[in-house]
């Protein structure tokens, strides 16, 4: 990492309390990962700009995800994939319909079922996921 003042001096400049940024720098210090949100920068740029300062950093975004799509991937019915993953079953019948959107935390759980079906079965089988 380059000089801490210059991070410092960087995440104050985008917002963040001069307390803050020596917080984040401690914890990065330690090898720890910290997740910020600054208000002053996009996440890309800030992203670029951290990199230039030796901090590898990464912008995480919450997915846009389909509820139907999913679904379908599945090969899964309405009532069938409520069953199967912990939902309401008019709960998915509004998202599948447009009357609702799913919130955050159901929009990255929704993605991670896209992705990897069988690890989320084994958390909430109570089992270890297998390795892959």
């Amino acid at each position: 990492m380059a000089r801490p003042v210059d991070v410092a001096r960087l995440l104050t400049d985008q917002g963040l309390s001069l307390r803050r940024a020596h917080a984040l720098l401690d914890r990065l210090a330690e090898g720890r990962a910290v997740v910020v949100g600054v208000p002053g920068a996009t996440r890309e740029d800030l992203v670029v700009r951290l990199a230039e300062l030796g901090v590898r950093a990464r912008a995480l975004r919450t997915p846009e995800v389909s509820s139907r799509e999913v679904r379908a991937k599945l090969d899964l019915s309405q009532a069938e994939f409520a069953l199967r993953f912990g939902f309401e079953l008019d709960t998915v019948q509004n998202w599948d319909q447009g009357r609702n959107r799913p919130d955050t935390a159901t929009r990255i759980l929704l993605a991670v079922i896209a992705r990897d079906p069988d690890l989320v079965d084994a958390v909430l089988a109570g089992e270890e996921p297998t390795a892959r």
